[in-house]
């Protein structure tokens, strides 16, 4: 008797699940998931790459400056020369400009160091993020194929835990780069 109700069991509760299981197994094309899941990566990735692009004017204010200031200088040396004054004031005239023109030099040079520093950091982020996301979509594949034994409340929470992290670090990459501010 415990054998028949076994085998009903089978037949009327394993068996149909199982073929259901089956037939719904249809692993999901990466670009099925990147439409679903991912719907918003591009615009955030761009983002970013748009505040590396202002970087040069948010941290370049020094450099501006300075520029002006020699451009000024340049042309007060122009003036003295060209008004004939006296050697001491050309020379002074001249000292400033070369002045000038070495601290340019060094604010560049250190506006160009901060700048890669800045698209070093946000870049490594986003190399995270996208072998973060490759993950994801491997994992998201598998289970749409049915090779893992994840409930889909677990799948869900999963999912839905990665994509926070992947959020997080884009978060963190802008914050990265607004810190140059």
């Amino acid at each position: 008797m415990k054998k028949a109700i076994l085998l009903m069991l089978m037949f009327v509760v394993l068996i149909p699940s199982q073929v259901l299981a089956a037939t719904s197994t249809k692993a999901m094309s990466t670009s099925e998931i990147e439409r679903i899941y991912f719907e918003n990566y591009k615009d955030r990735v761009k983002e970013i790459k748009a505040a590396q692009k202002k970087l040069n004017a948010v941290l370049g204010a020094e450099v501006r400056e300075l520029t002006q200031r020699l451009n000024q200088a340049s042309a007060s040396y122009k003036n003295e020369v060209k008004n004939k004054s006296s050697k001491a004031v050309i020379a002074q005239a001249k000292a400033d400009c070369d002045k000038l023109k070495k601290q340019l030099s060094v604010a560049k040079v250190e506006l160009s160091k901060s700048i890669k520093n800045y698209k070093r950091e946000s870049d490594q982020i986003l190399k995270d993020i996208a072998k973060q996301k490759a993950g994801l979509i491997k994992f998201i594949k598998n289970h749409t194929a049915g090779k893992d034994k994840l409930t889909e409340s677990q799948f869900s929470q999963q999912v839905n835990g990665e994509i926070m992290s992947i959020d997080n670090s884009f978060t963190e990459a802008l914050k990265t780069i607004a810190e140059a501010e």
